[in-house]
């Protein structure tokens, strides 16, 4: 009796040892180690400014990347006009252009003219880097062309309607991976000069 008690203490003693073995092992095999991931992601403020008497002439309208951007983006914007008025809760709307001529006359800047190139999407592209504290301002003034609207059976309509040219803008970060992940566009960056490819 003795001998199978110790036997089966003995039995016991070696399955203890072994499971003790195999969890050391598991544990050496398959331990873990947490490091955390610490990095700063890069931050950008792009405001439109605009300088607008609220009559026609000055209409200066800039681009600007505020002192608190650590990082350079690339911007691309669009515009839009539109000649409008409500009456009686209906939002009425008149053509921007008179026999195939735009009413509006405006006056680019020639960082405008210059610096961007128009998308095929609707959108205009800057052709340079727009780093921290740096603006690239893209229109000057605009013009009622007078003598157009006096030939229009709706001069009157030109008259009493408000007209409006408003911005859009869109600004991501400097990067060929980043232009062509989220606008899906071609371009190199060298330096401060953005080559689109369309």
């Amino acid at each position: 009796m003795k001998k199978i008690m110790k036997r089966k203490s003995f039995i016991f003693l070696f399955v203890l040892l072994a499971l003790g073995l195999v969890g050391i092992t598991y544990a050496y095999l398959y331990s873990e180690v947490v490091v955390p991931n610490q990095f700063r992601t890069m931050t950008y403020h792009v405001e439109i400014e605009e300088v607008y008497n609220n009559t026609w002439g000055t209409k200066q309208v800039s681009f600007v990347n505020k002192e608190e951007t650590n990082t350079p983006v690339v911007l691309r914007i669009n515009y839009n006009e539109s000649w409008s008025k409500e009456e009686n809760g209906t939002k009425l709307i008149l053509d921007n252009n008179i026999n195939g001529e735009n009413a509006v006359t405006k006056n680019w800047t020639t960082a405008f003219t210059q610096d961007f190139i128009e998308g095929g999407d609707g959108w205009y592209y800057y052709k340079k880097v727009l780093n921290a504290k740096e603006s690239v301002q893209v229109l000057n003034s605009i013009e009622l062309k007078e003598n157009l609207i006096s030939t229009s059976p709706y001069y009157n309509e030109y008259k009493s309607y408000t007209y409006e040219l408003d911005f859009n803008f869109e600004a991501i970060q400097a990067k060929t991976n980043a232009i062509s992940e989220i606008w899906g566009k071609t371009a190199t960056i060298t330096g401060e000069n953005v080559a689109w490819t369309f």
